[in-house]
């Protein structure tokens, strides 16, 4: 017990220096072929402005070599693409996935790139706007693979995947599915990574269950009307009714549009509940927050995991010492009995970090992104897409080639552990699961992470949670069919 609490104090000394101020600041938000796309090298401008703290690659990069020190060719530069909102209210959030793949890409090509047979290559991250537009996505998907050859092409909402999924199969890219969504793997498609976690299976009973546990049973649902929020509304719905509870309101209102939220706040707070559930972006979550304490609303809030509370605590004034779990600035009671999701840099400096497995990972790329963003906060956009592209350069490397379907093959067989590949210590990843009975390939087996402050202010981490199945009709299995979660 004491050694824990020594390496504790030490990971809070050093990693505090390191990654205090980015913390509390303004925060973002037919068959499959069976030959490979050429590998080419990029020389033209990417088509959108990527963000300012994107680095070009070049197209001179340094020698690699072999473990004989015998000097590699260059082969050029294999072209990774994304589709998001890089325009627009979402833009922030957009533009976190794409910084998070940038950086990796820049890492692996400072790391000797990658080696495919008597070569080594250089990683590329091209981005298109598709301003949040599903079909646009689409589109943006297909020009990607057609005109730059992208073995992935990664997009950050959901119903940009699910219109992706209609044809990368035909054109034979993978997905990379920045979504928590669980529709995405409902399809069968068997070229997509979704890398983040089930909300359906873990954001949704965990964070329920904190509030069910304190014997809350009414609850008013003032959640988004985007997609991904209908989706999380509708499981959170069924969930609280199987455990006992009742929905007493449902109020969607659009937290991309609304400023006032006077009207549905009311409507919400007539029905007298325990708890409302928020799902949208951190802004206009903490908007809802302030006006519903100003009314005199004293219950609770579950956030669904698009918003961050760190992020929430920033907007509605709130400075907090997450190492020391004390209030250094504004009123902590707008905040109180609230649960959701944190980011990995509050993670790593708070008590629980000395037990999790995967505080290597955060601290290494906290440290890793901090000069990189300065102000801007470090999200699980930035860290999950990070690690991603890590092991989908490890796989393409395993598999030796840029066809999707081997590097499927690999992702399942061949690339995990990945822990130490180009210098990154620990990987959140540790597997690629089938989902059964759609056939689906495949999503990685990552954990999720809970946040709750309660009655009196104090901040309780919850890291490592695993699915929760409630009656759902599949489940997570190995390339054998052996189930694993389910």
């Amino acid at each position: 017990m004491k050694s824990g609490k020594y390496v504790l104090l030490v990971l809070v000394l050093a990693f505090s220096l390191g990654i205090s101020g980015c913390l509390q600041q303004a925060p973002q938000q037919e068959k499959t072929p069976t030959t490979s796309p050429p590998v080419v090298v990029e020389t033209t401008p990417r088509e959108t402005t990527p963000p300012a703290t994107t680095p070009e690659v070049t197209t001179t990069p340094p020698p690699a070599t072999t473990p004989e020190q015998k000097p590699l060719e260059y082969g050029g530069v294999i072209n990774i693409g994304y589709t998001g909102p890089l325009s627009g209210i979402a833009q922030p959030y957009g533009e976190a996935v794409f910084a998070g793949l940038s950086f990796a890409a820049e890492d692996i090509n400072d790391a000797g790139g990658i080696v495919l047979g008597e070569k080594y290559y250089k990683l590329k991250v091209v981005g298109l706007d598709d301003m949040y537009l599903p079909s646009a996505a689409a589109q943006n998907a297909e020009k990607l693979f057609k005109e730059k050859n992208t073995p992935i092409v990664f997009c950050s909402h959901s119903g940009g995947i699910l219109e992706i999924e209609k044809i990368n199969e035909k054109y034979g890219f993978i997905v990379g599915a920045f979504t928590t969504d669980p529709r995405v793997l409902k399809t069968g498609d068997k070229m997509i990574v979704m890398y983040p976690p089930n909300f359906e299976l873990i954001y949704v009973p965990h964070l329920s269950d904190y509030f069910l546990a304190r014997g809350a049973t009414k609850a008013a649902m003032l959640n988004g009307t985007h997609e991904y929020a209908v989706a999380w509304g509708a499981a959170f719905k069924e969930y609280w009714k199987l455990k006992g509870g009742e929905i007493v309101a449902e109020v969607p209102l659009d937290y991309y549009l609304t400023t006032d939220y006077t009207d549905a706040v009311a409507k919400a707070l007539a029905k007298k509940p325990d708890v409302i559930l928020l799902a949208g972006p951190s802004k206009p979550v903490a908007g809802i927050i302030k006006t519903a304490r100003m009314m005199g609303y004293t219950g609770g809030f579950i956030v669904a995991e698009q918003a961050k509370l760190e992020e929430i605590m920033y907007y509605l004034g709130i400075k907090y010492d997450f190492a020391k779990n004390t209030v250094i600035e504004g009123n902590i009671s707008l905040i109180k009995k609230v649960v959701g999701t944190t980011a990995p840099c509050s993670i790593a400096l708070t008590p629980i970090a000395a037990v999790d497995p995967n505080t290597p990972g955060y601290i290494e790329a906290c440290k890793r992104f901090s000069a990189r963003l300065g102000d801007t906060p470090i999200t699980w956009e930035h860290v999950l897409s990070y690690q991603a592209l890590f092991v989908i350069a490890k796989a393409m490397e395993k598999a030796g080639t840029t066809n999707a379907t081997k590097i499927m093959e690999a992702l399942e067989k061949e690339t995990f552990p990945a822990d130490g590949y180009k210098g990154f210590p620990k990987f959140i990843y540790s597997a690629m699961f089938r989902i059964y009975p759609y056939g689906t390939i495949g999503a990685f087996n990552t954990p999720g992470n809970m946040m709750s402050i309660d009655e009196n202010g104090v901040a309780t981490f919850s890291p490592g949670l695993t699915p929760k199945f409630w009656g759902q009709e599949y489940a997570y299995t190995d390339s054998e069919g052996k189930i694993i979660w389910g």
